[in-house]
Parts: structure tokens; C-alpha cells; sequence
């Protein structure tokens, strides 16, 4: 359930609460004042970034999602890395005149790198990824291995076409 952000109402206009609030999430989705700023509809992030009420915001929302994240959502994380498929990573490499990478899941690309024979991709490694979801689940004990499992099975079916098409 998400916390109710309170911001003192004599700060700012209900449109300029409103647009705040958009950059704020645009900003902590993105990490990019100036791509936070264009998608809200205003200019100069960084000048945003600097205003006091505008970072008292992003701290309640950095608060807010740091306390709603739980062990069982990074560990499904790591599984949908682990074991999740790299097909739109794969055309856009191809095919980078074609590709839409807003509309594509590239959550498993680590690097991307343009060269003059074209674009090179790096994958995220799966290895790693593995080995942090076998020590998260502590796999010393049994619990840790049905665990696993069940975050096995929820990263699964949320995976388009299940296990049997990758």
C-alpha cells in the first residue's frame, strides 16, 4: 500500500504540487533532472532540483519506496534477471533503426556501446545474479530452497510465455 505524500499546501499551487509530484517520480524512475523535467512538462530540471520544497518531496518518496521494498521483490528481481530473456535486447542490436527501446524490456542489458561496425551489447550476467539470489535465500536451510522456488515460479509466469519458450 502506498504512503500518502503531505506537502504543506502553502508552498506551492495545486497545478505546481501536481507538476512536482510528476517530476519527482519522472526523477526518481529515471535519475535524470533534465528527462524528469521534459516529461512533466517543464524546463531546466536541475533548476527544480534545487528548490528546497522540491527535494523535501523527493525525500518523502525515497522514504516512502525504501520501506515498501521487501526481501521476497529483490529476490524476484534477481530471478527475472537470472533466468529472463534477452530477444528485445537482441533486435535492437540488429536491427537499431527498427527499435523503440521505450517500448522494449532491456532489463537485461548491462552496457550499450556504438561502435563504427555497429552497436555492441553487453548482457547483464547471470552468473552473478544467481549467486545473489542463492545467498539471499540462504541456502543453507530448506526454506531457503522453496524460497527460490516460489520466486522461481512468480518470475515465471510473469516472464512472457512462461519457462518453455526461453
Amino acid at each position: 500500500m502506498c504512503k500518502e505524500i503531505k506537502v504543506e499546501p502553502r508552498l506551492w499551487g495545486d497545478d505546481e504540487l501536481r507538476e512536482d509530484g510528476i517530476f519527482c517520480r519522472a526523477f526518481l524512475r529515471t535519475m535524470d533532472p533534465e528527462r524528469a523535467a521534459a516529461e512533466s512538462g517543464r524546463r531546466d530540471g536541475f533548476s527544480i532540483l534545487k528548490r528546497r520544497a522540491t527535494r523535501e518531496l523527493l525525500e518523502e518518496m525515497r522514504v516512502s519506496t525504501a520501506n515498501q521494498i521487501r526481501k521476497e521483490d529483490v529476490i524476484r528481481r534477481l530471478a527475472q534477471l537470472a533466468f529472463g530473456r534477452a530477444n528485445d535486447a537482441v533486435s535492437f542490436a540488429l536491427h537499431p533503426e527498427k527499435a523503440e527501446p521505450d517500448a522494449m524490456d532491456l532489463s537485461a542489458v548491462a552496457e550499450f556501446k556504438v561502435t563504427d561496425k555497429g552497436v555492441e551489447v553487453k548482457l547483464i550476467d547471470r552468473l552473478k545474479a544467481l549467486k545473489l539470489l542463492y545467498g539471499l535465500l540462504g541456502s543453507d536451510d530448506e526454506s531457503g530452497a522453496e524460497e527460490l522456488y516460489r520466486a522461481l515460479e512468480d518470475a515465471a509466469g510473469q516472464l512472457e510465455g512462461g519457462w518453455e519458450n526461453g
